[in-house]
């Protein structure tokens, strides 16, 4: 084992036997030190927060911030940290690979792969003359210096995409981010269940900031998913009509869609059967994302990890636009 790592395990006001778990880890391995967050302040996100503690008991030069649900293998944060050395980078975010998930989640994933990776334009991350940088939950390295310089987690107490805000907050006080992808290192099993699936996508709604923004989102969503599906339709309507305009269309733009689909998936080391249905998979992504913004209109705010934040709060300690 590694000497030189330490692991800070925060056991977020669980209700399980996380707490104990953690403790007797904590006494087969001194390299372990256990936090126990019992309550969340004000003005907090429950996970912020909980990073925020762990930061505070970590000696290390070099932090690396990762979600409860990863799997990093051996050897993983030292090939990062020389990474990190070689583009003499502050940050180095790790793009994971996704493993195993209910079944909603691997049909709806490539659209909302695809969407995502061209909503954040992922290929700028790593160009240093253009402002777009990438965060992972999954796995955030970061200089300690540069952290505390940015401001740490206090800068980003209600930010939702508190790991894009921790690439965001370093990049401005001037480090450099790196975005990574590795065959190997590190893996998560996203969403256990189709329930914590939908649980988990209703975050994606705080950074509406409103319910009148929520409700142009609802409508823009609809537009998006007519072009989305458009295509395909058109290539099956008028798919025995060779000279029509529409099927020329859906002749041209189905391939691109499949094969970007395809691609995203590669790059996420799934498998990329489930991007071979397009239209199945945004179909599933539009009801995901439509059901998040529905709730988020009726509660006039969103849930997560057990608690509940409203919008106005939210939009308040925004450092991240998407």
């Amino acid at each position: 084992p590694a000497p030189w790592l330490e692991f800070i395990g925060v056991n977020d006001r669980s209700s399980d036997a996380t707490g104990d778990i953690f403790d007797a880890l904590a006494q087969e391995d001194d390299r372990l030190k256990v936090v126990h967050v019992t309550s969340l302040p004000e003005g907090w996100l429950g996970k912020v927060h909980a990073q925020h503690e762990g930061v505070q008991v970590a000696t290390g030069d070099w932090l690396v911030f990762s979600d409860a649900d990863t799997h990093v293998e051996p050897g993983m944060v030292a090939a990062a940290m020389a990474h990190a050395q070689r583009e003499q980078a502050s940050v180095v975010a790790v793009l994971p690979r996704i493993v195993d998930g209910p079944w909603l989640l691997k049909a709806g994933l490539p659209a909302l792969l695809r969407m995502l990776s061209g909503g954040l334009r992922l290929w700028e991350a790593n160009d240093d003359t253009k402002p777009r940088v990438m965060g992972v939950g999954a796995f955030n390295l970061v200089e300690r210096s540069m952290y505390e310089t940015a401001g740490g987690m206090e800068a980003l107490r209600m930010e939702v995409a508190d790991d894009v805000g921790l690439a965001q907050i370093v990049s401005d006080a001037g480090g450099r981010c790196r975005l990574a992808a590795s065959p190997v290192g590190v893996w998560i099993r996203w969403y256990r269940t189709v329930a914590d699936l939908l649980s988990g996508t209703e975050k994606a709604c705080a950074k509406a900031g409103s319910r009148a923004k929520l409700a142009f989102g609802l409508c823009f969503a609809a537009v998006v998913l007519t072009l989305e599906l458009f295509p395909f339709v058109a290539w099956v309507w008028w798919g025995l009509a060779p000279g029509s305009v529409p099927a020329m269309v859906g002749l041209a733009v189905v391939p691109v869609s499949v094969c970007t689909s395809v691609w995203v998936s590669s790059r996420f080391r799934m498998n990329v059967g489930w991007a071979l249905l397009p239209p199945v998979s945004t179909l599933i992504a539009a009801m995901l994302a439509s059901r998040g913004v529905v709730l988020a209109l009726c509660r006039g705010g969103v849930q997560w990890k057990g608690d509940r934040h409203t919008l106005k709060a939210a939009r308040d300690g925004e450092r991240v636009q998407l």
